[in-house]
């Protein structure tokens, strides 16, 4: 936590420890080059296309697809493909949805 000095307000308080625990190139997930966009109960939150989101929801479909290169194909290679994460997608209209991947 930030230090305190005579004048801080709660708010100031607060920002410091937010960008304390989540610097601004990124979440750390662990995996050497491929930071997460956000952090939600310990686990990355990776943003993603509305395409990719709703493809990875097809009832029946064994098989996360993600693009070659993207943080999150970097991430489930560097885990093994063990480790759980999220995937958020946010409309035009400001409604942001979330999924839990395994």
């Amino acid at each position: 936590m930030g230090e305190f000095i005579d004048g801080d307000s709660p708010d100031q308080i607060a920002a410091q420890d937010r960008a304390e625990k989540y610097p601004e190139d990124g979440f750390d997930t662990g995996v050497p080059d491929c930071k997460a966009d956000g952090e939600k109960m310990g686990m990355p939150v990776f943003k993603v296309s509305k395409d990719e989101f709703y493809q990875n929801m097809n009832y029946g479909r064994k098989r996360l697809r993600f693009k070659t290169g993207s943080p999150i194909q970097t991430y489930m290679q560097g885990t093994r493909y063990r480790n759980s994460f999220w995937i958020s997608y946010k409309e035009d209209s400001g409604k942001e949805f979330i999924r839990k991947i395994k």
